[in-house]
């Protein structure tokens, strides 16, 4: 009697029929006549092997240890796992995308596309430095897709486009991958390893349509290595992950970027442009340009303000739920802040965390943690060292919480507040910092206390303030904070300086002390030695309750 094919609820299981069953599911492209010496094209035998696992409703397609040249696109259909074994390497041998979730002439919207498919294993080199192959190409393109996971696997020397891109794709994985050399070739300085895109128009998305400005959803990138190849020619990424492209009323949701490593990127290691319910946790940048940037839809971008019908809103809209926390950033460059929440009048940052990161060091002037345009937001339990710039910046913020930092050698102040209303700013330290320990610049409805500053205005002698508050601030409260000066070199002027366009003032309790303050004796109603409040007319500085 023959051994059935297919195991089913109540058979045994023999190895006769797991053999059977592993060999209806399991295809090798070198039987399907794929040369694996590197010599000739490999992707006709690859591809059919391809076919074979769409005609069987899925199957795993297995690449033996070999040079395959592929020269021509590969596609992939529903159920299929495509995996490379250690040794193998695709090598492109045309100028084109290295592998795409199905056909160029499909039209299946949404999620619908093509979708169960693994791909894993192997190195996929696409030669952005050779003769033929220098114009912008894309490894792997994904699409109108669900449950897509791509791992371990090392893309290298990609030219202008991606090394992946998931688009219009919902639960899709992107782990243990490794990401080296990137080739511009012009206008591309910008690209992302990873993207993270919408069916917006072809210009966006090339593989098919429908152009129904699907989002992604659900996507996690875990464990992956972004950086430099080596290869003469060849930089590290731009970008590691991100998105440039927006469509109003859509939004990415639920994006997670956990555990990965940025090295020698030259721009944003992670771009969230558009992202909902996002979180980057737990990854080390190293040597970028910068470090994650959060930014709501660009209002100077006319194709990304409008709708999905192409109607010209001329407005940003607003990102929500966002977590930001536990990476550690090392010698950050100039390109732009390590870690930066920006939005628009017309589309603010909502409901953001930025906590527990570790930032150490940066050039250019850069601050190391900078919000503008944001709302609901708390900045906590952040260590900041070495920054250039100002060690939290914000401006334009509302309802926000500054807790728990330790902020050490600012090149420029500790914390900037300008302009921003319902702010509380409490038991941070700010240790030596170049200008001011805290600057408030206009703004309403803010709290001090519980703050450290040591040795303020280290970069100019007599110019600085422990805390200055300035440019018609109202409603200002002081309590519990404490300023010392350093004790020689370059001291700030006071403690403590509140010009005379400020108003509401309360403060109590504070501790300014320290012959070193070079402003001397305040003129301004007898403020002491450490404080120069020259709107003490209106200040109250009992610790009573305030009632009228």
């Amino acid at each position: 009697m023959t051994t059935p094919v297919n195991w089913l609820p109540g058979m045994d299981i023999t190895a006769g029929r797991l053999g059977a069953m592993a060999q209806a599911t399991s295809l090798l492209v070198t039987n399907f006549g794929a040369d694996a010496s590197g010599s000739t094209s490999a992707a006709p035998g690859i591809q059919l092997a391809l076919n074979a696992a769409r005609d069987l409703g899925g199957a795993q397609v297995i690449v033996p240890p070999g040079v395959y040249l592929i020269g021509q696109t590969l596609r992939i259909y529903n159920n299929t796992r495509l995996s490379l074994m250690a040794g193998a390497e695709f090598r492109r041998a045309h100028a084109g995308t290295m592998l795409i979730n199905g056909d160029s002439g499909q039209a299946l919207g949404g999620y619908t596309g093509h979708s169960r498919i693994t791909i894993e294993g192997g190195l996929w080199n696409m030669r952005g430095t050779s003769t033929g192959l220098t114009a912008s190409a894309m490894c792997i393109s994904i699409g109108h897709a669900s449950d897509i996971v791509i791992r371990d696997l090392e893309v290298r020397d990609l030219p202008g486009f991606h090394a992946i891109e998931l688009n219009s794709t919902r639960h899709g994985t992107v782990s243990g991958c490794q990401f080296r050399g990137y080739v511009d070739p012009g206008g591309r300085d910008f690209s992302e390893a990873v993207q993270i895109d919408l069916a917006k128009s072809s210009g966006v998305f090339g593989g098919f349509g429908p152009y129904d400005h699907t989002p992604c959803e659900d996507i996690l990138v875990t464990g992956c290595h972004f950086g430099a190849s080596g290869t003469a020619g060849t930089t590290a990424w731009p970008r590691g992950i991100g998105s440039h492209s927006a469509t109003i009323t859509r939004w990415h949701r639920r994006i997670r970027i956990i555990g990965n490593s940025f090295e020698g990127l030259l721009q944003y290691a992670v771009s969230a442009y558009n992202w909902e319910d996002a979180a980057i946790s737990t990854n080390a940048f190293v040597d970028c340009g910068s470090g994650v940037r959060l930014r709501t839809v660009i209002l100077s971008d006319p194709e990304d303000t409008k709708l999905p019908d192409g109607t010209q809103t001329g407005a940003s809209q607003s990102m929500r739920n966002l977590v930001v926390s536990g990476n550690t950033f090392r010698s950050s460059g100039a390109y732009d802040d390590p870690i930066v929440a920006f939005g628009e009048t017309s589309g603010q940052v909502l409901n953001l965390t930025v906590t527990g990161n570790t930032i150490s060091a940066s050039s250019g002037g850069q601050n190391g943690i900078r919000l503008k345009q944001v709302q609901r937001s708390a900045v906590t339990g952040n260590a900041v060292t070495g920054i250039a710039g100002t060690a939290i910046s914000t401006e334009d913020c509302q309802n926000l919480t500054i807790v728990g930092n330790q902020l050490h050698t600012p090149g420029a102040h500790g914390i900037t507040l300008v302009t921003d209303e319902h702010v509380t700013v409490a038991d941070n330290q700010v240790m030596y910092p170049g200008n001011n320990g805290v600057l408030i610049q206009g703004g309403n409805n803010l709290h001090l206390r519980g703050n450290y500053i040591r040795s303020p205005g280290r970069a100019t002698n007599n110019v600085w303030y422990g805390i200055r508050i300035s440019t018609s601030a109202s409603s200002v409260s002081l309590s519990g904070n404490k300023a010392r000066p350093n004790g020689s070199g370059n001291e700030a002027r006071y403690g403590l300086s509140i010009t005379s366009t400020c108003s509401l003032i309360q403060r109590y309790g504070n501790d300014w002390r320290g012959s070193q303050w070079t402003g001397g004796e305040a003129p301004n109603n007898g403020a002491g030695i450490g404080v120069n409040d020259e709107g003490s007319t209106s200040a109250n500085t009992t610790a009573t309750d305030l009632s009228t």
